[in-house]
């Protein structure tokens, strides 16, 4: 099974959509900040979530629920606004924030892991920025070089953060 968790009006081939309100992409009508999710254990091999971790209640809470429903090994996308992003902070449904940092908490290893018990290993971690927009704020972001070194210094020069975790079973 592979599930697509807060689909909104987004339909993938082959995974199931889940989001609170029915649309044409929706499969499953479920609160994404109520638990346990409609799944058993160990049954989804993909799961994704674009733009939607960080308008639920609890971070901690979520992941632990998508380590369950989740097989080994299997692939979690996490895609979030950026924290040095104004859409980060101009939504107001917006209740979390995140960094290139933020999954490894979840890693065995890490010296704050008590705080939960999901393991993920994070694969990959992607700052984008969001090319399609032709206004001239974001054709001249769009340009500047060194935007890795930037953007420890300033804000704005990346919108999202892409995240790909694998469960540790």
């Amino acid at each position: 099974m592979k599930l697509n968790l807060g689909c909104g009006l987004t339909r993938i081939p082959d995974f199931t959509g889940v989001d609170i309100i029915k649309t044409p992409a929706t499969d499953i009508v479920h609160d994404l900040n109520v638990f346990p999710y409609p799944f058993p254990d160990n049954s989804a091999e993909e799961i994704i979530l674009d733009n939607v971790l960080e308008h639920l209640d609890d971070t901690i809470k979520v992941m632990e629920e998508l380590y369950r429903i989740a097989q080994p090994a299997a692939l979690i996308k996490v895609y979030v606004p950026y924290f040095k992003s104004n859409s980060a902070f101009t939504d107001p449904t917006h209740q979390h924030f995140f960094t290139e940092t933020s999954f490894k908490y979840f890693a065995p290893d890490h010296p704050f892991h008590f705080y939960t018990h999901a393991n993920f290993k994070v694969l990959q971690t992607k700052l984008i920025n969001h090319t399609q927009y032709r206004d001239a704020k974001h054709l001249l972001r769009n340009l500047l070089p060194c935007k890795k070194i930037l953007n420890y210094f300033l804000f704005n020069i990346y919108d999202e953060i892409h995240f790909e975790l694998e469960t540790l079973k």
